[in-house]
C-alpha cells in the first residue's frame, strides 16, 4: 500500500511538473500593485515611488515544492513620460535554484480625457543552477548528473491601456530569450499575457475590483484566473479567485497610510491537492508619497 502511494505521488509530481514546467513564477495577489512583474508598462503609472516584497510558497508541506521571493521597485524618472522598474527574483523548485533581475522602462500618452496608454520594455537576465547531487540512487561522478548552470538574457515588451477605473493589459515578458545552446535544448519559451481590471462603486463605503488574467505558453493549456476584491473604505479588502483546473483562492488586504498588506491562501481542486497542504503567499508594499499628494481615496490607481 505505501509503495502504491508512493507510486502515485510519483505520477502526480510528474504530472503538476509537466503541466507547469514552462510557466514563470504564478502569483494568486494579481492586482495588488503586481503587474510590473509581467508588464513593463505598469511602472510609474501609479505616480509615486513604490517598493515592494513578495514571498510565495506554494504545495506547502511538499518537499521540493515551488518557493518564490521576490523584489519590485518603480519610480517616475520624468513626471508623466518616462519612468523605470526592478524587479529582483530568487525561485527553487526542486534541485533547481533561478534567480534573475530586470530592469523595466515605459512611457505614457494620454489617450482622450481621462484614459492613458503606457508601452514598457523589459531587459532581463536569468540565472539557474540544478544540484543533481541532491537526488538518491545516482552517481555523483557520472558526468550526466553534474551541476549544471545557465545563464540567460531576455528581453520583452508590454502595454497597458487605463483610467482611475478601468485597465486592460497586453505583455510578452520574455519574448525573445538568448539561451547559447541548441533549439531543442531550450528551457524558456515566451509566456503570454492579457489581463483587465474594474472598480465599481457600490456604495460609499464598498467597492468591488473585479479581475481577469489569462496566460499562455506553447506546449502548456491556457490559464485563467479570475478573481473579485470587495474593499471597505479602501483600507480593508477580502476577495477570491479561481484559477482554472488548478485552485480556489482566498486573499485579505488592507492599506495603512502609505503601506500595503495582503495574505492569500490557494486550495488545490486537482488530485495533487490530497498531498500538500496549499499555497501561501504574502505581500508587502509601501507608495512613498509626497505631502502635497491625493489622498488615494480619490485619485486611486492602485489595482
Amino acid at each position: 500500500m505505501i509503495k502504491m502511494k508512493k507510486f502515485l505521488l510519483a505520477i502526480l509530481v510528474l504530472y503538476a511538473t509537466l503541466s507547469h514546467a514552462q510557466q514563470e513564477p504564478q502569483y494568486t495577489q494579481n492586482q495588488f500593485n503586481s503587474n510590473l512583474e509581467i508588464n513593463p508598462a505598469y511602472a510609474g503609472i501609479n505616480g509615486n515611488p513604490s517598493l515592494s516584497v513578495r514571498s510565495r510558497k506554494q504545495w506547502s508541506g511538499f518537499t521540493g515544492s515551488p518557493a518564490t521571493l521576490r523584489l519590485v521597485g518603480e519610480s517616475n524618472l520624468v513626471a508623466n513620460s518616462l519612468s523605470a522598474g526592478l524587479t529582483l527574483s530568487s525561485e527553487w523548485i526542486g534541485i533547481t535554484h533561478s534567480t534573475s533581475a530586470d530592469l523595466n522602462v515605459s512611457t505614457r500618452i494620454k489617450v482622450g480625457r481621462k484614459a492613458s496608454l503606457s508601452f514598457g520594455l523589459k531587459a532581463g537576465i536569468n540565472m539557474l543552477s540544478s544540484d543533481f547531487s541532491k537526488l538518491s540512487n545516482v552517481d555523483p561522478t557520472d558526468p550526466l548528473y553534474s551541476t549544471e548552470k545557465r545563464t540567460i538574457p531576455f528581453v520583452g515588451f508590454g502595454a497597458l491601456l487605463y483610467t482611475d477605473k478601468v485597465y486592460i493589459g497586453f505583455s510578452m515578458p520574455r519574448l525573445v530569450s538568448f539561451e547559447q545552446v541548441e533549439p531543442q535544448s531550450k528551457i524558456t519559451k515566451p509566456h503570454t499575457y492579457i489581463y483587465g481590471g474594474y472598480r465599481l462603486k457600490a456604495n460609499d463605503d464598498i467597492e468591488l475590483r473585479p479581475a481577469l488574467l489569462g496566460k499562455y505558453v506553447a506546449a502548456a493549456p491556457f490559464e485563467m484566473d479570475i478573481a473579485l476584491d470587495a474593499w471597505y473604505k479602501n483600507v480593508f479588502g477580502i476577495g477570491g479567485s479561481y484559477r482554472t483546473s488548478d485552485a480556489v483562492c482566498v486573499m485579505v488586504k488592507t492599506r495603512i497610510s502609505k503601506l500595503y498588506l495582503g495574505y492569500s491562501y490557494d486550495m488545490t481542486i486537482s488530485a495533487l491537492g490530497a498531498y500538500h497542504g496549499g499555497s501561501h503567499e504574502i505581500y508587502l508594499g509601501y507608495e512613498f508619497a509626497g505631502k502635497n499628494d491625493p489622498d488615494r481615496k480619490q485619485n486611486n490607481r492602485y489595482f
